[in-house]
């Protein structure tokens, strides 16, 4: 057995209340690693393609990586894997915090859930004694209501609680995972799967020590995170201001999504930019599992809304989303609107995407406030969108139908107003604007959880060039706007990259590109944990195999290259600002995706991996249906 890894699997029955614990080969842990990949590979393996989403056979995968739990900056994360209610396609999405450190701690790599619960439940987990436990006493309460609950009621010292909220009761279909109450797992609906299970909440206690081969080495990768921090960049920024550090240097490039994605630039975006609003409504920061970054700003405020410094403040996407993109430039206004979201569980990504097609549809006449509960929406309406959240969470009259998501509603709707939906898959896209990333447009549409912006590296890479790019293998030059085959090839091996990290569950802000750890030093993490000498190569091939392994479960779900398309909204040169006239034009985009399948091994025709291509990667096996 080798360092890192406990070498412990908990499996846990909802429906029967079993618990067993599993033993996997040192062979699978080398190969698979952790994160989304171990979550991938047992969806792969025990769901079959008419598997529902919100049934007791779908399954969620908590797993963090082989090298969680060691005190170096980016290692806390902790990955969530499932078939999506939002989607219908592989769910995936991650969290920073304890939660991820405190599962190793307590004993295990991964937390395998299938079944569902006879009433509601929460699970317990203290080392060796793991308990399903009753939480009718928690059923709809909010987030906070609970983790203070739970915090009390078995002893808040050394516990880690990851909950769905009010909004995963109600299986709304993008409710989201909150770890404690900083850190949200945000995308793809994993708190509704929660909820179809009966689950509110996964409590973990971990108290013993995780053994790593080079404890000197992994001291001195901490120390490395110290001394760089203050010159680091990106990094340096966001232990600053956050996230929202980054606000006004992606609005003064036109990238920011602004009146229902049809603008890349808002003359209020200063209002909102970290640097503006700390000194005004900041209330300090936390940080994850041995992090010197501490990027989780927190906030405060008594008006024009009371908002409680207890929960996360608003991230960049939150401030694009349900800031500039429904023309709301009160920051107090969309930290209220955050913090409803993460009080009743949902992604505040998809739940501003959904604000904006609702605010737009009703301005054009297209849904009248008969269709909405007497309600009258428009941009810039506060009020409308805090009731609108409050409908949403609570599946609350015409809330019932939006809980569904952008495709049910047009089906309520109507048809006239579809383009105003800017979504992929039923998956609401995040700020960041398609006609000035280029790169952006591409994974947007290949993704496989639907559109996501952390899935590969923006289009700075290739235009920066050296080492970071040459680094990764990617050849050639190309301006950030270039869409040829040098742009192409960035946005795969860039993919390749991110999802090693996802795999090992690393930070990207730590360890992404040019933030404060180099590649070799990924290397270097991996020696030190576990002891195995591996090189790059490997690792971007274990990244490569999760990302086959995500679309070939999408595969056997019917999806193909029909799904993995834009919105006709974002061809349209942008008409304003900073980035005037920039788009990606669809004759551009289908060559783009060409390439991507072409170098991705996959068919050009149906979009999805090729026997060839996954016998390459030892995935031979998912070939067999089971």
């Amino acid at each position: 057995m080798s360092n890192g890894y406990t070498g412990t699997i908990l499996r846990v029955d909802l429906s029967s209340a079993t618990i067993e614990k599993e033993h996997p080969s040192d062979e699978f842990y080398r190969t698979y690693m952790g994160g989304g990949a171990f979550g991938t590979y047992f969806l792969l393996k025990e769901t079959t393609a008419e598997t529902d989403a919100l049934s007791e056979q779908n399954i969620i995968t908590i797993a963090p990586g082989v090298t969680t739990g060691a005190a170096v900056s980016g290692l806390s994360r902790c990955c969530f894997t499932s078939l999506s209610p939002e989607t219908g396609a592989v769910a995936d999405s991650q969290a920073g915090g304890e939660i991820g450190p405190m599962i190793k701690r307590a004993g295990y790599d991964a937390i395998v859930i299938t079944g569902r619960a006879a009433s509601p439940s929460y699970l317990l987990m203290d080392g060796d004694d793991v308990q399903i436990r009753d939480a009718a006493h928690l059923w709809g309460r909010s987030v906070l209501d609970v983790y203070e609950k739970l915090s009390s009621e078995i002893g808040g010292k050394r516990i880690s609680i990851l909950q769905c909220g009010p909004a995963g009761e109600k299986l709304v279909r993008f409710a989201c995972l909150l770890a404690d109450l900083h850190d949200v797992a945000g995308r793809t609906g994993l708190g509704a799967v929660f909820g179809s299970k009966n689950l509110r909440a996964v409590v973990v206690r971990g108290t013993n020590k995780v053994a790593f081969a080079d404890p000197e080495g992994l001291k001195e990768l901490a120390r490395l995170a110290v001394q760089r921090l203050p010159d680091a960049g990106f990094p340096t920024i966001l232990n600053k201001y956050g996230t929202p550090g980054v606000l006004a240097f992606q609005a003064e490039a036109g990238n920011v999504c602004t009146h229902n994605y049809t603008r890349g630039f808002h003359e209020g975006y200063k209002a909102l930019n970290g640097a503006t609003f700390q000194p005004e409504i900041g209330a300090g920061n936390t940080t994850c599992f041995g992090c010197v970054v501490g990027c989780r700003k927190t906030v405060k405020a008594e008006k024009p809304y009371i908002v409680t410094d207890r929960m996360g403040g608003p991230e960049f996407e939150t401030l694009g989303l349900l800031g500039t993109n429904l023309d709301i430039t009160d920051v107090v206004a969309v930290a209220k609107a955050n913090e409803l979201c993460n009080n009743y569980g949902l992604d505040t990504i998809t739940m501003g995407g959904l604000a904006a097609y609702l605010f737009e549809s009703m301005g054009n006449g297209l849904i009248t406030a008969e269709n909405m509960d007497g309600r009258n929406l428009a941009f810039g309406d506060v009020e409308g969108l805090l009731w609108l959240i409050e409908k949403i969470a609570r599946r609350e009259g015409i809330g019932d139908v939006l809980a569904e998501g952008f495709e049910a509603s047009i089906q309520h709707f109507g048809e006239k107003a579809r383009k105003y939906a800017i979504h992929v898959k039923n998956h609401g896209l995040a700020a960041h604007m398609t006609q000035v990333k280029p790169s952006q447009a591409l994974i947007y549409a290949v993704c496989p959880i639907g559109a996501d912006h952390m899935s590969s590296e923006h289009d700075w890479l290739l235009a920066g060039g050296g080492d970071l790019c040459r680094g990764l293998g990617i050849l050639g030059e190309g301006e950030p706007a270039s869409t040829g085959l040098n742009k192409v090839r960035m946005s795969v091996y860039s993919q390749f990259f991110y999802s090693t990290l996802d795999t090992l569950c690393l930070c990207m802000f730590c360890w992404g590109c040019g933030n404060l750890f180099t590649y070799r030093e990924i290397e270097d993490l991996l020696q030190y944990t576990t002891g195995w000498q591996t090189m790059l190569w490997e690792l971007m091939k274990v990244g490569e195999r999760r990302i086959n392994m995500m679309k070939q479960l999408n595969a056997r779900r019917g999806f193909t290259r029909e799904h993995d398309d834009l919105p006709e909204r974002l061809a349209e040169p942008l008409p304003d600002g900073p980035t005037r006239g920039r788009s990606v034009s669809r004759q551009a985009f289908m060559e783009m995706l060409d390439m991507y399948y072409a170098l991705m091994g996959w068919d050009l025709t149906t979009g999805n991996p090729t026997p060839g291509k996954l016998m390459e990667l030892g995935l031979e096996w998912t070939l067999q249906a089971p």
